[in-house]
């Protein structure tokens, strides 16, 4: 054996090592970032639950209390999608933009929930008035961009099989 072949043969085994160690960190990682998404889950579920009972204990309206509850459950939807989304990439290793798309749509439906509930709670005035109409405005063009977005990925996935 050459030298040259002996060169190849030692950069072929520094590139699969240092390939399998990333991989092995790769794995690591995912597997820190899903504990702490499944811990964030928990105490999400657990801020609900003491929000609940807290306004029903200071006797809070019912829409005050709806809404906590509804923020809370869209914030625990956008934790567990991350999850599967998470669990996703690990078994294809691949990136799905779906998964990202739904995200994006519960957040802004959850801001405009807190938006909503903000502007509900007391009359604005000048600047702040025309900020919240804009970050209206904003949301709702998002909210079928979103939609239209999903729809049209959707429809690729199904067109690409009669492409091939």
């Amino acid at each position: 054996m050459g030298a040259r072949d002996e060169g190849s043969a030692a950069v072929a085994r520094g590139t699969t090592a240092i390939s399998e160690g990333l991989v092995s960190f790769e794995l690591v990682l995912y597997a820190s970032v899903g504990v702490l998404l499944g811990v964030a889950g928990v105490l999400i579920i657990v801020g609900t639950v003491s929000g609940l009972v807290r306004g029903i204990d200071h006797h809070d309206g019912a829409v005050e209390v709806a809404v906590l509850v509804l923020d809370r459950v869209l914030l625990a939807l956008i934790v567990g999608e991350l999850l599967y989304t998470q669990r996703f990439v690990v078994r294809t290793h691949e990136i799905a933009v779906e998964p990202f798309l739904y995200i994006g749509l519960i957040a802004v439906v959850r801001r405009i929930l807190i938006v909503t509930a903000q502007f509900e709670r007391g009359p604005q005035t000048g600047r702040a008035l025309t900020n919240t109409l804009l970050e209206f405005g904003l949301l709702g063009l998002m909210v079928p961009a979103m939609a239209a977005a999903i729809w049209l990925v959707r429809r690729s996935r199904r067109l690409e099989p009669a492409m091939i």
